[in-house]
């Protein structure tokens, strides 16, 4: 899915998006959501991992398991506008392929019934063998 998007950045933030649709949005998520929309913030996007980071590894108020899923889209929406940016040193190569199984395991983990159709939407459907 990832290597067919023209704008990763702007597809893995409509993922996101459509993740976060129904919960009330961190400040972190709100963050990653902007610097999707927005090419000239791309180059913080390390600065913006590091917010989500240290939000989601924090043990004072631990993520259930579907925010623990929407914070790691979260952080791979950052990781790609770092690299897209062109920024030094950049994240994993493969951050971008990592959008999908993330949104396909949130899809799995969750009782909200319409949430997986909106993630489809987003991804622009689901592999063949999922």
């Amino acid at each position: 899915m990832f290597q067919q998007q023209q704008e990763p950045v702007a597809w893995a933030g409509s993922v996101l998006a459509a993740a976060a649709r129904r919960k009330g949005q961190s400040p972190e998520i709100d963050e990653a959501l902007n610097l999707a929309e927005h090419e000239d913030h791309w180059p913080l996007g390390r600065e913006v991992f590091d917010r989500i980071r240290q939000r989601s590894l924090s043990k004072e108020a631990p993520l259930a398991e579907e925010d623990a899923l929407r914070f790691a889209l979260a952080e791979l929406v950052a990781k790609l506008a770092h690299n897209a940016a062109g920024q030094r040193p950049p994240f994993d190569h493969d951050s971008g392929w990592r959008v999908g199984p993330t949104a396909y395991r949130l899809a799995a983990a969750t009782d909200d019934p319409e949430l997986p159709e909106h993630l489809t939407r987003a991804l622009g459907g689901w592999p063949q063998d999922a």
